[in-house]
């Protein structure tokens, strides 16, 4: 049984495993509709740095994003961000990456090989 009750599903604007987990285990019914949106190119049009705001304006933009294209359903959007000090790490392109960038301001973070 569904704790959701509304007349259309819930709709995650996002394709985050871990947010998904999240509904699903709570009982909560639910849809997961990818943004399509470029969260590089939203976040340096907004001039934010604050990790939070950034966070909370991206996850905005990817509710409207996806309300757009799936109007009468109530759409949940979400993000993160991470920050070490003032540096604000994006999405790595592979494993080793977040290492190597944490690494750089981390002296003792050990970098995988392979």
């Amino acid at each position: 049984m569904s704790l959701w009750r509304g007349k259309y599903p819930l709709i995650l604007a996002s394709q985050s495993r871990a947010r998904q987990a999240l509904l699903a285990n709570a009982g909560i019914e639910f849809e997961a509709v990818a943004a399509e949106i470029d969260e590089r190119a939203v976040q340096q049009a907004s001039s934010l740095s604050a990790p939070g705001d950034i966070a909370a304006l991206l996850a905005r933009e990817k509710a409207l994003s996806v309300s757009m294209r799936r109007a009468g359903n109530f759409v949940v959007g979400a993000d993160q961000t991470l920050a070490l000090g003032t540096r604000l790490f994006t999405k790595p392109d592979g494993r080793a990456l977040p290492w190597r960038a944490m690494a750089r301001y981390c002296s003792k973070a050990p970098i995988p090989r392979g």
